[in-house]
């Protein structure tokens, strides 16, 4: 059975980022394997460092009973993306959504078992009418987004 879809930018890019016209497809995740989010993570340690394992820590004690099917790492790979750091510019997903938008595309290689996990979980939670899972800034981005969006 073949499976088609299309990522959504908002779901990955803080505003007001946009995404580089000639990045790197990031396409290539599908085919990592399904790791724990240790394992996922380990490929990160060159860009987070020791602080990376912390962080992880404290994402699986707070997803030992996840929702949606989801499994232990899979629940507590999306709490990573959304935990905001003691240096918020060195959250996972603010260098996540970097690398997404860098020239240099070949940043996105150390990303693809991270990201086999992150939407492997995304995928399995419910739909909501609108399609879009959001991430909460501690801002007001209404200058962003139309009406409708």
């Amino acid at each position: 059975m073949s499976v088609s879809f299309e990522i959504n930018p908002r779901l990955l890019v803080d505003i007001p980022c946009q995404l580089n016209p000639d990045i790197e497809s990031i396409n290539g995740y599908e085919q990592e394997q399904l790791l724990s989010l240790e394992e996922a993570c380990q490929p990160l340690h060159n860009i987070f460092g020791t602080e990376l394992q912390l962080y992880v820590t404290i994402a699986k004690l707070n997803s030992k009973q996840p929702k949606h099917e989801l499994t232990q790492d899979e629940s507590a790979c999306i709490y990573l993306y959304t935990m905001e750091w003691n240096q918020p510019e060195n959250s996972l997903h603010v260098l996540l959504n970097q690398a997404l938008v860098a020239i240099d595309g070949k940043q996105l290689q150390y990303w693809r078992k991270y990201l086999k996990l992150f939407f492997t979980a995304v995928f399995k939670l419910s739909y909501t009418e609108y399609h879009t899972v959001w991430r909460g800034v501690p801002k007001d981005v209404t200058e962003y987004y139309r009406e409708g969006d």
